[in-house]
């Protein structure tokens, strides 16, 4: 099916093949602020081991690709990156266009239904236990339609559980109803959750909600919206020592 030059089409999970022409990687890039990465009790002289990232639902690894350079210069310090997606074709893509490919691996997980050996044993090599940070860029609506709320909820809980700092960027109620329309336009169907889901337009407030009380997560720094009207938040475990940021 052909699209207008703004449409993206419609997908189940988010994975649109054309997905950066519609969402520049250097315009969120740009947004992410240089000063949170490390808490107090790591500082920039702390670099004899890497600094790992996850970076889940990575599309084509466009937005990857820019995150490592960005964070290597910025740190000091060696970086090492998993970047998955559900989407085979797009990991193939990612993958033959991999700059960096002793620095990043894509590779093909559903992180909702895979046994994510893939990632533990990533981090097994690294000697660690959870990542530096996890990235979750325009994921959560699509966790959402397909899993519903407990699925989402699982979703942020594991994240949360395997990061040492969480960055999420939410998509607003608005981008759902989006969603639903194209693909019942497209495809004459909807999203299987999306009649039985209880979060639904204050999603923004419950997804931080979720995080701060139920995850014990405390937001120490929020992005201006990007041109797309999504903001980027910045989380870290109470318990930790945080670096605080202006919100």
């Amino acid at each position: 099916m052909n699209f207008r030059a703004e449409d993206p089409g419609a997908v189940q999970f988010g994975n649109f093949i054309n997905y950066y022409q519609f969402h520049s990687a250097e315009d969120r890039i740009a947004l992410i602020p240089s000063d949170v990465w490390l808490t107090p009790a790591e500082p920039q002289a702390y670099n004899e081991s890497p600094y790992l990232v996850l970076d889940v639902g990575c599309n084509a690894g466009d937005v990857t690709q820019l995150l490592l350079p960005y964070l290597s210069n910025h740190l000091n310090r060696e970086v090492q990156v998993l970047a998955i997606d559900i989407d085979p074709t797009l990991i193939k893509r990612a993958q033959e266009n991999n700059k960096s490919p002793q620095k990043i691996e894509f590779s093909c997980v559903d992180i909702m239904h895979d046994d994510l050996s893939n990632i533990d044993t990533f981090l097994k090599a690294q000697n660690a236990t959870k990542f530096d940070v996890v990235c979750c860029f325009s994921i959560t609506m699509w966790i959402h339609l397909n899993h519903g709320d407990q699925g989402l909820q699982d979703f942020l809980t594991k994240c949360s559980s395997i990061a040492k700092l969480l960055v999420i960027e939410p998509q607003p109620w608005k981008c759902y109803r989006t969603a639903v329309r194209r693909m019942r336009r497209s495809a004459n169907e909807s999203f299987p959750n999306f009649d039985k889901l209880k979060w639904t337009m204050s999603i923004e407030d419950d997804i931080r909600q979720f995080l701060e009380n139920h995850l014990d997560l405390r937001m120490i720094h929020e992005t201006v919206p990007t041109k797309w009207m999504r903001r980027i938040w910045f989380y870290r475990h109470r318990l930790d020592k945080l670096k605080t940021s202006a919100t």
